[in-house]
């Protein structure tokens, strides 16, 4: 599941990129206002299989 450090998703109107693994949790920098916030693996995990969560390029 490491493989998703350094991919962007669209999720909840933010835009993030996941920064490291913290655990529990993934460590992820909103790119538009340079917060770091938490989101929980199995949230992120549940939204990516839903379509809730969208993959970003570059």
């Amino acid at each position: 599941m490491n493989t998703l450090i350094g991919k962007k998703y669209v999720i909840s109107g933010m835009s993030i990129e996941v920064i490291s693994d913290a655990g529990e949790r993934w460590e992820m920098r909103n790119l538009t206002s340079k917060e770091t916030v938490y989101i929980n693996k199995a949230v992120l995990d549940n939204a990516i299989r839903l379509g809730k969560a969208e993959a970003v390029s570059d």
